[in-house]
């Protein structure tokens, strides 16, 4: 949009011109055009926007419901096939091909999401296989176990 200069209005009674200005009536037009145009896109920018939170929301809430429902899971796994009751400072006695390891389930379990959290998480105790001296037994290199539990 190209505004003219605006034009001084002369008074009738003199050539002077006095303080206010007449500007091009397409021009004024221009600007409330562009002014209702701004006002029109921040308007559906607004709505974009409160559409994008409702279904953010409506995401985390179906993420929630799904951890429940796996959180649930995994509790009747353990009252099915472990134990529930399992605190992080028990001390484990581990049959690693053949070496005794004692260490306490937070430390087994300490990273989420891995093998050794998920076997020795509790859940499973009553499945795991075992030594005749009642440990748990793994088939497993005794050194580089041990080295996992050190690191």
């Amino acid at each position: 949009i190209i505004l003219h200069n605006p034009r001084p209005r002369y008074s009738e009674s003199s050539q002077r011109a006095d303080c206010t200005y007449e500007y091009p009536t397409s021009a004024m037009e221009a600007i409330e055009a562009a002014k209702k145009m701004l006002k029109t896109c921040w308007e559906e920018h607004a709505l974009a926007y409160q559409n994008e939170i409702h279904r953010l929301e409506e995401a985390e809430k179906a993420v929630q419901d799904r951890l429940e429902k796996l959180n649930a899971k995994k509790k009747e796994m353990a009252e099915a096939h472990g134990n529930v009751d399992v605190s992080d400072d028990e001390l484990v006695e581990i049959n690693a091909g053949g070496k005794v390891i004692i260490a306490r389930r937070a430390t087994l379990t300490q990273i989420k999401g891995t093998r050794l959290e998920a076997i020795f998480s509790g859940r499973w105790d009553n499945r795991l296989q075992r030594d005749h001296k009642g440990r748990i037994f793994l088939d497993v290199n005794s050194i580089c176990f041990k080295r996992l539990l050190i690191t």
